[in-house]
């Protein structure tokens, strides 16, 4: 699925402000990527790095938090759909609780 005909194209200036800017990132954690998606972030790093001090990191998270703030109603609605599925089987396990406790109520004593 391609988004590139939906796509904005935006210019250097803006591109620079959302991706290039420094950033200290005080808590890491590993995130895996392939080779190829890698040797790309360090690519495009590299370009900014001297003038905004852009680290393969920084431009990733700005990439990732970015992709968070453009799909914030998808991710949120997929977000909700997944609690309700959540509540629903909690309803139901609940619900098949109670008519076992009812079937030993029934049952004669022994």
């Amino acid at each position: 699925m391609s988004r590139k005909k939906n796509q904005k194209k935006i210019s250097v200036e803006e591109y620079i402000k959302t991706y290039c800017e420094e950033k200290r990132i005080r808590g890491r954690y590993a995130v895996y990527v392939s080779k190829e998606a890698h040797d790309n972030l360090r690519k495009i790093a590299g370009l900014f790095k001297m003038e905004y001090h852009t680290t393969t990191s920084s431009l990733a998270d700005a990439i990732v938090n970015q992709h968070f703030e453009a799909n914030r109603e998808l991710l949120n609605g997929l977000s909700r759909k997944e609690w309700d599925q959540f509540f629903e089987e909690l309803r139901k396990r609940r619900s098949e609780m109670e008519e076992e406790e009812d079937y030993d109520d029934e049952l004669p004593p022994a």
